[in-house]
Parts: C-alpha cells; structure tokens; sequence
C-alpha cells in the first residue's frame, strides 16, 4: 500500500507503477486493474494506492508494506498512521517526506531519535546526491537564470572558493568530518543559488540536518542560530579533551559562565539543565561548551554539577524560583559558590530578548543540536509572550539565558549566597 498526500501526486506515483509493468520483459498476470489496485493472483498479491485523507484507510486490511509519501503534509497524519499500524502489525511501514515545521511528523521523528518508539530515524542531506551540482545543469537550465546567478556559476572555481562566507567554510568543515563527503565548487555554486532562489525554505526543501529542516511556524523567537558540535569542552571528563596538558591547565584556571535552571526530577517533567558557557575576553565571542540535562533526582543531578564547579572556575547562577530553593541549598551543602537568580515575569523578558540577540549576532555559539532544537520551538504567544510550543522543553534555553546574565555584574534580582 502506498499512500501520497495529494491526488495528483497520487495519480503519478500510480502511473510510474504502471509504466514499470507494462516494460517487464515477462508480465506478470493482472485480475484487477482500476484506478487505485492491482492484483495480482498467482503471487497473491495487491498493489493499492490512495490519497490520505480517505476515511479509516488500512483498516481491516492486511498489509505486509506500507509507504507514506511525504507524510509531514498529511492533515492527520497520527490518525492514518492508527489505521496502517493495525493493517500492517506483521508488516513494515516506511514513512518517507521532506520536513513541514514541527507537526505531527516532527514528534513521531522525535520519539524515532530518542528511541522511544518502534520507528528507525534516517535522515537524508541534499549532499549525498552529485546531482545537486551546477555541474548537473545543462545550458538551457543555466540560461533561464538571473544575470548575477548567471554570472556566480561562470566564476572561476579558484575565485568562487575565496568568495566563501563563513557559514559556507564551516559547512564544507562539518559535511566533511561528519559525512566525509567533500563538497564541490559546483554543489556549493548551486546551494548559494537555491538560498537566492528560496530563502529559508532551502533548509526545509534540501535539509543539511535534523534541525534547521524543521522550519519553525508562528512567530518564532529564535531567527538565527548557529550551532558548531566540535567547539564542546568534556569538562566532567577533561583528559577526554584533545589538547595539551598546558591548555588543559589553562582552563581549569579561566573564568567560565554558567546558569542552572532547575527541575522536580520526574522521568515525565521537565528536565534539569546546567549550561556553561567560555567567554573570548578579547572578542567577546562565547560558545555554550558544556552542559547537565537530566530527569534524575535533584540530589544526584547537583553532585554532577558540583564536581564540575569544583574543577573550574564558574561563575554559576542557580534559578532559585520554586524547586529552586531545593537546588540552591543543596549546592550550598556540597560547598559550591553561587549566586541566585530570580527569573521574575518582568525579567524574563529580557533574558529572552538578550539570548535571541546574541545567538542571532553569532556573540554566543549553539554547540548541542538539543539546544538549537529547544530554541526553535519557542514562540511567541498572543500576548506576545515567549513560550515553548505546547509539549516543548525549555530547560536548555533558560539554563543558557541565566549563564548569559551571569557574564554581568550582579545586580538587582540577583543576591549573593
């Protein structure tokens, strides 16, 4: 069974099927041939395909394959995907689509990465695929073109590769350490066309990871963020860290920055968050380089955190709202020093709006796809407040906003333990 999410493209994915049988050398026999089926009745077998939106589509059917082509454009998709699961409880089920904002798709494609359900997470970058090149164009393609797009394709290669921004270096960098595919002069002329020509939906339409693809809808929060993972520090591991014994020694000694945004410690709630962030004194340039994420009681989440306060020098801010308290204290027994930060309806605003800011000014650099992730799902509400979207986390987010504020000088709403 293979289900399209428009009738037209339905009605082309049946053609193309078609078009196969009708050149197989040995044709197999047919008993039906409609609109939508095929049988086949020596093997026992059917083809069928439809449109979703059809009324308990699968049910009460046996289905040993199902596909569902470009799923995230589905108006209900958690309802058809019901009825294929039960048709196909001793099949498989492929669900194949480009991303469409964070629906009912990005949540299944989340729990698929967390492990949580019985789905295997694949993700597909435009890059492993030549085609994409402007190599790949023929002339008449090139020449329906703008005269400047014209013009970047007939640059030299040499000359194009210095052009690069650094959002193209870094690119080439990551694709090539995480995907070892070295990217052309060509793949990347074609890329800066299709931002040209596409604007933000060129990251949906050919993804470069599982994140950015997923376009925010709403008013989003966070525009602009870039997220570098090779700039992380193992600080609860630092013989880990890849550098010389003096660097090493170097850090321990450097004023770091970190905030904790605290939690009940429930395997269903929010989760705990402790960010650190290492500030360029000279640039003024910072990168989120380690973080705590966890569920697990406060207690045992707070000895973690200690042990890295202990080992370096941190400027730590505890969110002493709530569960807080129970945070502060018991970092005070473990003999950590603090300051508390009260995140008030009125400051909370700001801490945001300052955040959003220098993610989007590249002043401080993502470096866990998580927190880029947590980023994107915060919207701005009716009344124009900043919230996660409804089944979202923002743990990450406030545990970077606090470790932000703490590169200031205290001050009012904040009091010294």
């Amino acid at each position: 069974m293979v289900i399209s999410h428009e009738r037209e493209a339905t009605t082309r994915l049946f053609s193309a099927v078609r078009f196969f049988i009708d050149h197989l050398e040995v044709k197999p026999q047919i008993s039906i041939d409609s609109k939508s089926e095929i049988r086949f009745p020596k093997a026992g077998s059917f083809y069928w395909i439809g449109t979703a939106g059809q009324k308990a589509f699968g049910r009460g059917d046996t289905i040993g394959r199902a596909h569902l082509s470009e799923a995230a454009f589905y108006e209900n998709l958690e309802r058809i995907l019901a009825g294929i699961s039960e048709a196909a409880e001793y099949g498989t089920i492929d669900i194949e689509t480009t991303a469409n904002g964070r629906g009912e798709f990005y949540e299944i494609w989340q729990k698929a990465k967390k492990g949580t359900s019985s789905f295997t997470p694949i993700f597909i970058p435009w890059f492993i695929d030549d085609e994409y090149s402007v190599e790949r164009m023929n002339e008449e393609e090139k020449r329906g073109l703008s005269a400047s797009t014209q013009e970047m394709f007939a640059m030299p290669d040499d000359e194009f590769i210095a052009s690069f921004t650094a959002e193209e270096k870094f690119l080439v960098t990551r694709v090539a350490r995480e995907w070892k595919i070295i990217l052309t002069a060509g793949q990347l002329k074609w890329r800066r066309y299709k931002i040209w020509d596409k604007g933000a939906l060129f990251w949906q339409e050919y993804p470069e990871d599982d994140v950015s693809c997923f376009l925010q809808t709403g008013r989003s929060v966070f525009g602009k963020i870039t997220t570098r993972k090779e700039m992380r520090i193992p600080l609860d591991n630092i013989q880990a860290w890849q550098r010389t014994d003096k660097e090493k020694e170097i850090l321990k000694k450097k004023l770091m920055y970190a905030g904790l945004d605290g939690a009940e410690g429930t395997p269903t709630g929010d989760a705990h968050n402790f960010s650190v962030i290492d500030l360029d004194a000279e640039t003024q340039k910072a990168a989120v380089v380690f973080e705590i994420t966890s569920n697990e009681p406060y207690e045992i989440f707070d000895q973690k955190v200690a042990f890295v306060c202990k080992a370096f020098n941190i400027f730590l801010g505890v969110e002493k709202n709530g569960v807080g308290l129970a945070h502060v204290q018991k970092l005070k027994q473990l003999g950590v020093r603090m300051i508390t930060w009260d995140t008030t309806a009125a400051v909370r605003p700001m801490m945001i709006a300052e955040l959003e800011e220098a993610y989007r000014k590249e002043e401080l650099i993502e470096t866990y796809l998580e927190g880029e992730d947590e980023a994107r799902d915060m919207v701005y509400t009716d009344n124009n407040r900043p919230e996660a979207r409804k089944g979202r986390h923002d743990d990450r987010i406030f545990g970077r906003a606090i470790a932000w504020q703490m590169r200031k000088k205290p001050r009012a709403g904040i009091t010294i333990v």
